[in-house]
């Protein structure tokens, strides 16, 4: 005879089965992104080489970027390789195991510092690189964590805020006008509320085929 657990029971069981899912789901996701993370650090250093050297390859010619000297190539070189050893670390972290609920939080807090670092030292929130704010928030969509997406959120807005007062106070020639400060805190956000509703519809769309195969399971009475 099979038990038939209680709506309140049965939401429990079905809670405790998704932490554990969740769980494995965001060490999975971590390692992931670490990948992701060194790909993409090392496909946009090799834009800045080209930015600092130029390319000719005959059929593709890329000039040098006027502004972009020795310090600067130097500082940024300097960023990249701290943000790749962090990565290195994460990677040492996840390879024995050792994966404590706030390392999720932490790597992408050094995502933002970093990611901030640049911006700073390069074009402030004239950069092009204001979209990396926006993949930093899909990477951490990856690893299947509400609180992580709704960090990350804020924290992709509170970098690009404070973009915007180091270039009022400090960097006058880096300031952008009002609406496109609009624009992208607004797309900051619902950035991050899309895809928490897309954590949210995962979520709900697997207890409901867990709740169907286990009806269809169920034995004629």
């Amino acid at each position: 005879m099979t038990k038939t657990l209680d709506p309140s029971e049965a939401g429990r069981v079905a809670d405790s089965q998704w932490a554990i899912v969740e769980r494995w789901e965001e060490y999975r996701g971590e390692g992931r992104v670490n990948l992701l993370r060194a790909v993409g650090i090392a496909s946009f250093y090799v834009i800045e080489l080209i930015n600092y050297h130029g390319l000719r390859l005959g059929f593709l010619e890329l000039p040098k970027v006027a502004g972009v000297d020795r310090s600067f190539h130097i500082a940024v070189t300097a960023v990249a390789v701290a943000w790749l050893v962090s990565s290195w670390s994460v990677y040492a972290l996840l390879r024995d195991r050792f994966f404590p609920p706030a390392l999720k939080f932490l790597t992408t807090g050094m995502d933002l510092v970093y990611l901030t670092t640049i911006l700073m030292i390069s074009d402030g929130p004239k950069s092009p690189l204001i979209a990396g704010y926006f993949l930093v928030q899909c990477l951490a969509a990856l690893r299947f964590s509400l609180p992580l997406v709704r960090f990350t959120a804020a924290g992709t807005i509170v970098g690009y805020l404070f973009l915007l007062g180091y270039a009022k106070w400090f960097h006058e020639a880096l300031r952008v006008p009002r609406y496109h400060q609009l624009i992208t805190i607004v797309s900051l956000a619902l950035t991050g509320v899309l895809l928490g509703q897309l954590i949210r519809r995962t979520r709900s769309a697997a207890q409901d085929y867990a709740a169907r195969l286990a009806k269809h399971r169920e034995p004629a009475s």
